[in-house]
């Protein structure tokens, strides 16, 4: 995985972020999303494993591809790791649940701010990380269906910070 020093950073933007979609998220019907996020906080916070040689590298190829999150320097993430970390922020976006949505939108911000999320966005049959890319963006927009006005302007707010 990454270095310990990005995996601090990562984890001080990520792991409030997820504690909140847990605490928000109604436990009948979010508990798939609340699991999801308890799995990432426990990865992100628990010491790195050792890397040695397996046979499961040779049966997932997904360990070895470069996904869209990196620590701002040479340490990249795998494609099979990024999506672990982003597909809860990009289920607590789709959840219509305002309180469950606004961690979430906070934390992909703060990904992108700090540098951690690069790359691409193509659904439409591009490579495998600029489809996550796609679908967090997606789910990011489609925020902005809540209605709320407060939502709204906090909404674009953050926007307006990652666009600049």
């Amino acid at each position: 995985m990454a270095s310990s020093e990005a995996d601090s950073r990562l984890k001080q933007v990520l792991v409030p972020a997820l504690e909140k979609i847990i605490k928000n998220a109604s436990w009948r019907k979010h508990s798939k999303l609340a699991h999801e996020c308890k799995s990432v906080i426990e990865t992100l916070t628990s010491p790195p494993k050792s890397q040695s040689p397996s046979s499961d590298d040779a049966i997932e190829p997904e360990a070895s591809v470069p996904g869209p999150i990196h620590d701002g320097g040479p340490v990249e993430y795998s494609l099979a790791e990024s999506e672990s970390i982003l597909r809860p922020l990009i289920s607590a976006a789709s959840s219509g649940v305002l309180k469950i949505a606004d961690p979430a939108v906070d934390a992909v911000q703060r990904l992108i701010a700090h540098g951690f999320l690069r790359g691409e966005a193509d659904s439409s049959g591009g490579a495998p990380e600029a489809k996550l890319l796609a679908s967090l963006i997606e789910a990011v927009c489609k925020c902005h269906d809540f209605g709320d006005d407060a939502v709204i302007l906090v909404w674009k707010a953050k926007m307006s910070k990652l666009l600049s």
